[in-house]
């Protein structure tokens, strides 16, 4: 399965990172279909989202779109596209171009643009129509996107309570961080024991590096942008209250719009401070543990209090002990006095929890270390993974005893290698209520011995040898009357030339059972194998133009979710127990060839949908038509049963525009066998037109099999078609 990430979204962010990585355990092909954008500009001041800025904005993301668009099509796309932090117009980009049947679409903003430039950054007022037109932009966001992940339960809340926002559509994903950067699975956490920890760093101006110093103290680390939320003043007024302490030091990482007056601010209180821009995403996990003690935020806008950052669970992950301001956001993952210590949003009480811990090694031990149990446990890559599976399948198979039971046909007739891959194809694919037959059609005994000695104690799965060739249609009924019997509620025909990809079966059935009254349902046809390019993504069967070159009647747009077609291919094909029962399986008087579109035609005129399923995935190989690489066999069988399908049917004449397609088919298919000196496969062709308007069904002449190049077997026919095309 592949997932996408799309858009202009920040991909240098944390979050970014951790989504990906996340969507990578839960088991998904990561592709990146990304224009970069709003990473240009690290630290974002009021001007960058005044209204002279935003008309440039938006320029500079309708190029980025043009782009994104044209790579979407030509990659094909993606089941599931992922939209992250700052995507808010690609979601809308995103559904604009995919539309009904387009890949489900997980939002993954982090933040909204109402919280952000309305309440906490107060770049427009609130009631204004700019804070109107946000708020709208929020919605239709979360409108277009099938699921938005939201990083706490509170801010969940918000989104439902202020922006409007459907509570089904939200999903919970609380952030974690980035493993891969912060657990080095060394448990830093014992340093802090002895104090000193972020000793021999002297103080440095902005920008500068670690300088050494002979007088040992205790680090205090502020790390992340000097913006509302992290409350900023409440951390002056705490380091004033503290300048007197010679044995602590403060140590501020990060840019932006308030940093002047901040770092001013922080000076005025002769406390000893150092200021360093930026350190490299790399070495951050390093830099925090080289900390006794990491702050948190203390903003007192409501999204302080219904978020929490990443530097916490930076913090937390690498083993370090947090002060951070008592929030409901913070308390829905850490408990106060075990994983860190919370405190109001003022100065002098973050002074007071410093002082706690600046004075108690042991207690700076002990929050570090459930900390870090906390984010390993709850934060895991396989933890990270399943949370996310969820999010990113959508409605899942019903687990246990409620998983429908489905039954496999593989139909084999003197291909015994052939099956045999089929069968190990399917061997890989994970659907826990499986019953697998192999049904022998009739092969001479060689082949069958063969066939049975390659399954005993390789795979598992029943095996019946038919007395006589059925025919493709007899030998699939024979099979399904005794699966349905058995109690499965669904049965999978497959070509013995199929490769089934891994998961196909439940995307099969999961679209079965989301959609009321789709049948029979298919999947991706690809050629030769899963993940080529495509055979078939769905048939236009309607009788009066089912002459015309099957490459003319293939849906041809790519897309993502389940939707519905006139017909799907027989070389793989779900059936439900319903369909079975009200139509009764193949038409047995067509024996091989064009029996699943005749399937299909009855059962939409029984009221059923045929559905094509694009993540389902099973390779064919063989496809052949009327054009070339025919046999006599298959020539005969094909257009008689071209005629009796299109033709033939109760009460109703044949449609004027069939029989004058089918007559210039077969005339020039005739013509162009002959001339390649063909006249076998010709006359064949000739002879089974003659038969079909004749109203002549059953099993072809015996003299046919040897003709084609079969042994000859007792009952003659064919078990399964050579091609589907």
């Amino acid at each position: 399965m592949r997932a996408a990430l799309f858009g202009t979204y920040n991909r240098s962010h944390s979050a970014s990172r951790i989504v990906a990585a996340a969507v990578r355990a839960a088991g998904y092909e990561v592709v990146e279909i990304h224009e970069p954008l709003w990473e240009r500009t690290r630290d974002k001041d009021s001007a960058y989202f005044g209204p002279a800025a935003l008309v440039l904005h938006t320029g500079a993301w309708l190029r980025a779109a043009w782009r994104l668009a044209a790579v979407w099509r030509a990659s094909g796309g993606a089941s599931v596209a992922v939209v992250g932090f700052n995507g808010q117009l690609d979601v809308l980009l995103l559904r604009l171009l995919t539309l009904r049947y387009g890949p489900r679409i997980v939002f993954a903003p982090l933040v909204s643009v109402t919280e952000t430039l309305i309440e906490d950054r107060r770049v427009y007022e609130g009631g204004s129509v700019a804070a109107r037109a946000f708020r709208l932009l929020d919605w239709l966001c979360c409108r277009a996107a099938d699921v938005t992940v939201v990083d706490t339960d509170e801010h969940r809340r918000y989104f439902i309570e202020e922006l409007g926002v459907d509570p089904s559509r939200l999903i919970t994903c609380y952030l974690g961080a980035d493993i891969a950067a912060f657990d080095s699975g060394q448990g830093p956490v014992e340093a802090a024991a002895g104090g000193n920890s972020g000793a021999g760093k002297g103080a440095a101006e902005p920008g500068a590096g670690v300088l050494e110093d002979a007088a040992p103290r205790l680090e205090v680390l502020y790390f992340g942008q000097y913006l509302p939320l992290h409350g900023l003043d409440v951390i002056v007024d705490a380091v004033g209250r503290l300048a007197w302490r010679s044995d602590l030091v403060f140590t501020f990482i990060g840019t932006g719009p308030e940093r002047p007056r901040i770092e001013a601010a922080l000076r005025a209180t002769r406390a000893e401070v150092r200021f360093v821009d930026w350190v490299p995403y790399e070495v951050l996990a390093e830099t925090i543990a080289r900390a006794d003690i990491v702050l948190g935020i203390f903003g007192s806008s409501r999204k302080a209090r219904m978020v929490i950052p990443n530097k916490v669970f930076e913090a937390a992950l690498v083993g370090r002990a947090i002060v951070s301001a008592d929030t409901p956001a913070l308390r829905e993952i850490f408990e106060h006095d075990r994983d860190l210590l919370l405190c109001a949003a003022q100065g002098q009480a973050l002074a007071e929890a410093i002082t706690l811990l600046a004075d108690d090694a042991d207690l700076r031990l002990r929050l570090g270390r459930s900390a870090r149990e906390l984010m390993r446990e709850r934060f895991s890559e396989a933890a990270l993974g399943r949370a996310w599976q969820g999010v990113l399948a959508g409605a899942q198979t019903p687990r246990g005893s409620a998983v429908p039971r489905v039954g496999v046909v593989v139909l084999a007739f003197n291909d015994a290698a052939r099956t045999l891959a089929c069968l190990h194809s399917l061997a890989g694919d994970p659907y826990p209520n499986l019953t697998t037959l192999v049904v022998d059609n009739g092969s001479v005994a060689a082949e069958r011995d063969a066939l049975e000695e390659g399954l005993r104690g390789r795979v598992d799965a029943d095996f019946v040898a038919l007395a006589e060739n059925l025919g493709y249609a007899g030998g699939n009924n024979e099979a399904m009357r005794r699966l349905f019997a058995a109690g499965c509620d669904y049965v999978l025909i497959l070509n013995s030339d199929t490769v089934v990809g891994s998961g196909a079966i439940a995307a099969l059935v999961g679209a079965a059972l989301s959609h009321h009254g789709a049948a029979p349902v298919g999947p991706r046809v690809c050629r030769d194998r899963p993940g080529a390019s495509t055979a078939s993504a769905g048939e236009r069967y309607w009788r009066p133009i089912l002459w015309a070159p099957r490459f003319l009647l293939r849906v041809r747009r790519r897309r993502q979710r389940p939707y519905p077609v006139g017909g799907v291919l027989g070389c793989a094909l779900l059936i439900p127990r319903l369909l079975f029962e009200r139509i009764s399986g193949f038409d047995e008087n067509l024996f091989a060839y064009y029996e699943e579109v005749e399937l299909c035609l009855r059962a939409r005129d029984a009221g059923f949908r045929p559905l094509v399923v694009p993540l389902a995935e099973v390779g064919h190989s063989g496809n052949r038509g009327f054009a070339s690489g025919m046999t006599p066999l298959a020539a005969y069988l094909k257009a008689r049963n071209l005629w009796l399908v299109g033709a033939a049917r109760p009460g109703v004449r044949a449609p004027l525009t069939f029989v004058v397609g089918y007559a210039i088919l077969i005339t020039l298919s005739a013509t162009l066998y002959a001339a390649r000196g063909r006249f076998d496969v010709a006359a064949a062709m000739l002879r089974g037109a003659r038969q079909g308007r004749a109203g002549n069904g059953g099993p072809p002449p015996a003299q046919l099999f040897a003709a084609s190049g079969y042994p000859t077997v007792s009952g003659g026919g064919a078990a399964q078609r050579e091609d589907v095309a």
